[in-house]
């Protein structure tokens, strides 16, 4: 406990934003708020840094493609209204992933785990280079699922926090590990809540 109190105490005024900016973005993204994104692009450009303090390079890569995607992400959900402040016919709607574009993102993940993993253990020394290429992988798939409003998004986002907080964890950051344990309430919560939508529309 008083380990945990001294690193409470170091933790960094940027891995304190990055965690406030993180949680923000979640908790906006299950209220399928827009403003989530703005959230996002400032989370990833603080966690960019600090995976790099911490030897995670993939890790680091990884957060540094989500700013732009997570611009795609907000000028998709943007669509969703219109100058009005009325619903546009071309709103992004929550749904789910099924057939080939599931099948595809099956395979980028192994795909991905697997082909990262390699580089990392060869040409780097980072810290779990297998599991933070898998955390890496999921993690990008399923950013892109958010930015697609698919559930499934969810449900990465569980096993992807879980796989960040043994890597973080590994390294002494534990108000990332916090925050990737309350990431990984809020996508349960994440995925209830847009499950219920989902049933909701189909009555």
């Amino acid at each position: 406990m008083d380990l945990f109190i001294e690193q409470i105490q170091q933790t960094s005024l940027v891995e304190w934003l990055g965690t406030a900016t993180g949680l923000a973005g979640v908790y906006l993204s299950i209220k399928e708020k827009v403003l989530a994104w703005p959230f996002y692009v400032l989370c990833y450009g603080l966690y960019a840094y600090l995976s790099f303090s911490a030897g995670l390079y993939a890790a680091m890569a990884l957060n540094a493609c989500f700013i732009p995607i997570s611009l795609y992400g907000w000028r998709q959900w943007s669509r969703a209204t219109s100058q009005a402040g009325q619903r546009a016919a071309s709103e992004l709607r929550i749904s789910r992933l099924r057939g080939a574009p599931l099948a595809c993102a099956i395979a980028i993940g192994l795909g991905g785990t697997l082909a990262i993993g390699v580089l990392l253990s060869r040409y780097t020394e980072g810290a779990s280079p297998y599991l933070d290429a898998f955390a890496t992988t999921l993690s990008f798939l399923a950013q892109w699922m958010l930015s697609r409003k698919y559930i499934e998004n969810w449900l990465a986002w569980i096993v992807a926090d879980l796989a960040f907080v043994a890597l973080w964890g590994s390294q002494g950051y534990w108000v990332a590990v916090a925050m990737f344990l309350v990431f990984t309430a809020l996508a349960v919560l994440g995925y209830t809540s847009w499950r219920k939508e989902i049933a909701a529309r189909e009555r």
